[in-house]
């Protein structure tokens, strides 16, 4: 399935569209026999939102909600009286996707599989052909878990007022996916050529690990200030580290393998301190 790449390979800021549409869908169920009763859906051309689509999509004859899947979005099914049939909804949302990509919250494993059968049930040519960016992945291999859109709006400082209905979860979500390209952009700012050796020596001698990967502290970047200030690094903490720096503060298990070991455990303001830096200059 497109963008099933995302499972396996690290995403570079430069593979990421600027130019897509951003979807979302609400269902019966959760299972492959459940129907699709509404679509959200927004484009973006170079970052800038374009036009929006929602539309509730018609049960077919003989099928219902499933009363787990109303309690999430609430929609009834006197809500979808006289909307749009599933075979014409997925037109609209064919002709409004056009050839662009697709961008949505966990659409690998769930949307994208209703989209490729509502597209096989109307004989028409699935829209997920275009590729796919899933933000759950994304931000996953970005920041790590929850990745769950709640804890993406959360991280971001986003507002969803109307959460698991799909026009507003898919405005969200491409809101998501543009903090997340920036975040990108912000982790690989500072590029460093190990031939060029340290340009200062606050930490010689010192064989330094990290821990933690935020928006606010971000791991790239941080390892780039250790070997610019003439440190050495260690994916893993052993014996021979001489200080696990703790980007996130929390306990984690290289912090807990750094204090069985007796190995210093610094924050992120104390390991900057130690070249005289502040989180102001890493804004600069």
């Amino acid at each position: 399935m497109a963008g099933d790449h995302l499972r396996r390979a690290r995403v570079s800021v430069d593979d990421l569209p600027r130019s897509y549409v951003c979807y979302d869908l609400e269902t019966t169920g959760l299972g492959a026999a459940a129907h699709v009763i509404e679509i959200g859906a927004v484009r973006v051309f170079d970052g800038w939102e374009d036009e929006r689509l929602s539309t509730f999509v018609a049960l077919p004859a003989g099928a219902r909600i499933e009363p787990g899947a109303q309690a999430v979005h609430h929609i009834s099914e006197a809500m979808l009286a006289g909307a749009p049939s599933q075979r014409e909804a997925y037109e609209t949302f064919s002709e409004f996707v056009g050839e662009l990509p697709l961008v949505g919250q966990n659409i690998v494993s769930f949307d994208n599989g209703f989209i490729d059968r509502m597209a096989a049930r109307a004989r028409m040519r699935s829209v997920v052909e275009n590729g796919s960016f899933d933000t759950m992945l994304i931000y996953r291999e970005l920041v790590g878990r929850p990745a769950n859109l709640a804890a993406i709006c959360a991280h971001y400082g986003i507002e969803n007022d109307q959460a698991h209905r799909a026009w507003a979860d898919a405005r969200a979500t491409s809101d998501c996916y543009q903090a997340i390209i920036r975040d990108m952009r912000s982790r690989a700012a500072v590029a460093f050529d190990p031939e060029v050796g340290p340009v200062a020596h606050e930490l010689d001698g010192e064989l330094v690990c990290f821990t933690g990967n935020t928006y606010e502290h971000p791991k790239r970047l941080f390892e780039e200030i250790a070997l610019r200030h003439g440190a050495r690094l260690h994916e893993r903490v052993i014996k021979r580290v001489t200080m696990l720096v703790d980007l996130e503060g929390r306990e984690s298990a290289k912090v807990r393998r750094a204090r069985e070991l007796g190995t210093p455990v610094v924050s992120a303001d104390a390991f900057l301190a130690r070249m005289g830096l502040t989180q102001e200059d890493l804004r600069r």
